[in-house]
């Protein structure tokens, strides 16, 4: 039977079925102007309803073009009161959403900075979907910290009877890179979800309470070992003297006088980890144009980040490591400048400084950090303090000229590499792409000196830096340092990208003994930077014949890398190649 609607009536009726908010609004269905979850504390979940408007979170593909802005002002103005604490932040624009919703929007290394730049685009125009690790954990069982990892391009959509607790899985989206912050958050708050804790710090017991379920304490920690076995009155060191004769000291510094504002100019804040805050700044009066400075908490009761502060016995082998590749750049007979530059190691005591809480608030307030405020701090806090080197932007993000580049950069991290091995049988296990620094130089050459000989390597206008030691395995004085891996499960367990497979291979290498010399995962970790730098990294000319010619060379010798047993022999095939 055919009905016949009023113009009016009917043009009434489409819009609402295109924007039904208002007129649910006019039947007083929708009190509020709520935004989604995004945050552990209920208390702050809903307290700026202007951060996502209901126009961004709700029926954005079908909103209703007739609505003026009248309309709009109208709704704000009524609907726009908080709710709950207000709360100041403002999330960025591109959160993600997951089954695990208490972390959406987390800035976690690894992931792509905000940005706008043009998507990568194939060879015939289509947008490249880049590679993202997954991590999963089946929530049924809380015994079971992580039971999969898999390579996802989004994160999936759970249908409505999936969403039990008991039947949910937990994810993270992460892209390629550093993971060790990320890893350790997204497992602390899963554990959380699945014991019911609101907050993942009132669940938090001393250092010396094992508990895996909590994932509280390390379980890869710096240890030292010596080589040949000397007698126990030997062994007897005092960490925290040695700590201060390789800073040059015979006590700490007070922070606040040793990194004093005067003495720093244009000083910001350029990153965080879970250890430490990262800064940068040139000093007043002197040559050095700037410095970078790593700030680490040490020997303190109090939890950073919900991690426990390390020892002087922990941060010892890691300033031992940091100032031996740092030297190996004026060694006469070894010798590399592809090792971050160590200027000085410091150790201070005291509240952060002012203008240091500064910079890291409004780090805060445009980045969101992820570390606990340096407020925190007593003035009995203890720090270890590097001061480094800038030497520019990391792998993932540098744009290369052409291929031809990325074959250069390649020959200079593998010389690197050779140098350390021949010097101190050094390992670095950890070398992704985020560990690798690129600056442009205008010197046409870099010189080493490696197996008694001189080699100098074409810059092609960059020049490489080998950064974070935090894995790595070094030989000084007799006495191995390294980072044992063999309990880090969670770390083997990843899959999605060629930087998780390294980690296995490392570990069937070294037989799970991360104590004993391999240089063979130095050729796994150039077997992964030679694969990014074939379809990784960013090049600007493509279609140059200079560009296909040593894309070519990156292609062969990706076939041959894995049966060289060091990062020596791999230089020295390179180094004929040319």
């Amino acid at each position: 039977m055919d009905q016949t609607f009023p113009d009016d009536a009917w043009k009434d009726s489409f819009d609402r079925l295109l924007d039904p908010l208002p007129h649910l609004r006019e039947l007083n269905l929708i009190k509020k102007n709520v935004r989604k979850s995004f945050n552990l504390d209920s208390s702050v979940e809903n307290s700026n309803p202007n951060i996502l408007s209901i126009d961004n979170c709700f029926l954005r593909s079908t909103r209703n073009n007739h609505t003026n802005a009248d309309d709009k002002l109208s709704i704000t103005n009524k609907f726009g009161n908080s709710i709950s604490t207000p709360f100041a932040k403002r999330f960025p624009d591109n959160l993600f959403d997951c089954a695990l919703s208490p972390i959406g929007g987390m800035k976690l290394d690894g992931f792509l900075p905000k940005d706008n730049r043009k998507p990568d685009l194939g060879k015939h125009g289509q947008q490249r979907k880049s590679k993202q690790v997954n991590f999963r954990v089946n929530t049924v069982s809380p015994e079971t910290s992580i039971d999969s990892f898999s390579m996802s391009q989004s994160v999936p959509t759970l249908n409505a009877h999936q969403i039990s607790r008991r039947q949910t899985r937990s994810s993270l989206v992460l892209l390629p890179g550093k993971w060790r912050k990320s890893l350790r958050t997204w497992c602390r708050t899963n554990h959380n979800e699945i014991s019911g804790r609101t907050s993942s710090k009132q669940c938090l017991k001393p250092p010396d309470v094992k508990s895996d379920d909590l994932r509280v304490v390390r379980r890869n920690s710096r240890k030292s070992q010596h080589i040949n076995r000397v007698s126990e009155y030997d062994l007897q060191i005092c960490y925290e003297k040695e700590v201060l004769n390789y800073c040059g000291q015979t006590k700490p510094l007070k922070f606040s006088v040793a990194y004093a504002a005067a003495k720093m100019l244009n000083t910001c804040k350029i990153g965080e980890g879970v250890y430490g805050e990262v800064f940068k700044y040139t000093p007043k009066n002197k040559t050095v144009s700037n410095v970078v400075l790593k700030v680490l908490p040490i020997e303190g009761s109090s939890l950073v980040n919900e991690e426990v502060q390390k020892t002087f016995e922990q941060i010892l082998p890691e300033i031992i490591i940091s100032k031996e590749m740092s030297a190996l750049r004026t060694n006469q007979t070894t010798s590399t400048s592809g090792f971050v530059d160590l200027y000085n190691v410091k150790l201070v005591k005291g509240k952060y400084p002012k203008h240091l809480i500064r910079l890291w608030e409004d780090y805060d307030e445009k980045k969101e950090s992820e570390n606990d405020n340096p407020t925190m701090y007593t003035d009995n806090q203890l720090f270890i303090v590097l001061e480094l080197k800038f030497a520019g932007t990391d792998m993932s993000t540098f744009g290369f000229q052409n291929a031809e580049q990325g074959y250069f950069a390649l020959q200079q991290v593998t010389l690197t590499l050779a140098v350390g091995e021949e010097a101190f049988q050094f390992e670095h296990r950890d070398l992704h792409w985020g560990n690798i620094l690129i600056e442009k130089t205008k010197n046409k050459f870099i010189d080493f000196k490696l197996g008694g000989k001189h080699i100098s390597v074409a810059t092609k206008g960059i020049q490489t830096t080998i950064i974070d030691y935090t894995l790595s395995r070094v030989t000084v004085s007799d006495c191995c340092h390294y980072n044992d891996l063999s309990q880090d499960d969670d770390l083997f367990a990843a899959t999605g990208d060629y930087q998780y497979d390294i980690y296995r291979m490392m570990r069937d290498e070294l037989k799970n003994n991360w104590s004993s010399y391999s240089p063979k995962t130095n050729v796994q970790w150039l077997s992964y930077v030679n694969s990014k730098l074939i379809d990784g990294v960013k090049y600007k000319s493509i279609n140059t014949n200079v560009h296909k010619t040593y894309l070519r060379k990156l292609k062969a010798f990706n076939n041959i890398v894995l049966n060289f047993n060091s990062a020596g022999e791999c230089g020295q095939y390179l180094c004929n190649m040319n």
